[in-house]
């Protein structure tokens, strides 16, 4: 039965990957473009900022809702509309006269991609059985890390050839097929049934809604991908920093060097999720987190004057331990809460992921705003996070209770809810 569902089964995933991607990719094609924006729209780099910070914010907060209005809805019918608002958002921002329009419409993108993201995670939970879950979140990594890895490069092709307009403009045909992907690949489900109006289902609604935030599983996983995610994302602001304070350097170097983070990771991450389906989340997910540790230690003991080699190898290291992490933690949280709860479990790891991204650009602001004395004590910091999310890690279940290939039931689907 497996084998003849197979296709079925990588034609989901290739749906969801390709509207998943279209939110890595936009934050890394903005990057290179901002100071064509900076200079096009008349608002200078730190005004243009608020294209990156607005953007951030609002996925950080709008995914639990947006998880929960799919739980409500039907996933499929909210992974839709959210792609339908990107397209437009994305022509909005494209023709945008002024930095103040593009902005609004840049946190238009930023509340559809909230519509995407969780419902796809949670779509794709309900597309693949336990035993195979993993495997396939970590062949997602792989295709999000893929698109974040291209997107400075396409758009810094695009601006140099259409303009910085390009780059927003560049979504619709894409959105375009993943829109025809979801409808092919995806079944249509029927929205929840309205809830009860007496007092003691809404008690109860109330506790499901809670209830997600209260599992010791789908809480250490959170946890520990918001900690691994500072990490991760620290490291990327604070590497080029750090070089460009160091004679000798470029920035085609930092980008060279930040490139043996970001291919580790990216080819790892499927080997991540086989191990968990084998052996259990903890496993790979405590083992990667600890080599993203010791990656961070080696960082900090270099502090501001990093070698060629120690920096490659740090960066390698730590790129294999989110590889072997990533796919585990996502599908331990997801698997943690009842398959009804997919949705809002999805937004609020989302959430997760991407507060760690904003504390670590907080971190970055206040220690190397002004150059690269404190990078040890930055890159100290980081360590501590990849640690504090290690020990979280051992949290998670360990070898799974079916052997690989036995049939899922909804006994067994269920099985971790209170």
């Amino acid at each position: 039965m497996r084998a003849s569902s197979a296709s079925s089964d990588k034609a989901v995933l290739a749906a969801v990957a390709l509207s998943g991607t279209l939110l890595p990719l936009n934050s890394t094609m903005l990057a290179v473009a901002l100071p064509d924006i900076a200079s096009g729209t008349g608002g200078g780099i730190a005004a243009s900022s608020w294209l990156v910070t607005s953007y951030l914010v609002a996925m950080a907060t709008l995914g639990p809702f947006a998880g929960r209005l799919g739980d409500r809805l039907g996933r499929r019918r909210v992974l839709l509309w959210g792609l339908a608002a990107f397209a437009v958002a994305s022509a909005a921002a494209g023709a945008a006269p002024s930095l103040g329009l593009l902005v609004a419409a840049r946190l238009g993108q930023a509340i559809a991609g909230s519509l995407v993201f969780p419902n796809a995670i949670a779509l794709l939970r309900d597309a693949l059985p336990e035993g195979h879950r993993a495997h396939g979140f970590g062949l997602l990594g792989s295709a999000i890390g893929a698109s974040a890895a291209i997107g400075p490069a396409l758009g810094g092709l695009l601006v140099d050839v259409w303009g910085w307009r390009a780059i927003f403009l560049v979504n619709v045909p894409v959105v375009a097929a993943a829109v025809v992907l979801t409808l092919r690949s995806l079944p249509a489900a029927p929205a929840a049934a309205p809830p009860p109006r007496s007092a003691e289902v809404g008690a109860r609604r109330r506790w499901d809604w809670a209830q997600p935030l209260r599992m010791p599983i789908f809480g250490a996983a959170s946890a520990a991908v918001g900690l691994s995610n500072l990490a991760m994302y620290g490291t990327l602001l604070a590497v080029p920093v750090v070089l460009a304070a160091r004679p000798g350097w470029s920035a085609a170097d930092a980008g060279l060097a930040l490139a043996m983070l970001s291919v580790a990771m990216i080819a790892v991450s499927p080997l991540g999720g086989r191990v968990a389906d084998r052996r259990g989340h903890r496993l790979p997910a405590g083992f990667g987190l600890a080599l993203l540790t010791v990656a961070a230690a080696l960082l900090a003991a270099m502090g501001a004057t990093p070698s060629a080699l120690g920096l490659a190898g740090a960066l390698l290291l730590g790129g294999i331990g989110l590889g072997l992490a990533n796919a585990p933690l996502q599908t331990a949280a997801i698997e943690a809460v009842a398959p009804r709860h997919a949705g809002v479990a999805a937004g609020l790891f989302s959430t997760a992921r991407y507060s760690g991204s904003i504390v670590s650009a907080l971190l970055l602001a206040t220690l190397l705003g002004h150059g690269s004395e404190h990078a040890q004590a930055f890159f100290a910091i980081i360590a501590l996070s990849a640690a504090a999310s290690t020990l979280l890690a051992l949290r998670l279940n360990g070898p799974p209770r079916l052997a690989l290939g036995e049939p899922t039931t909804a006994a067994a689907d269920s099985r971790s809810v209170p």
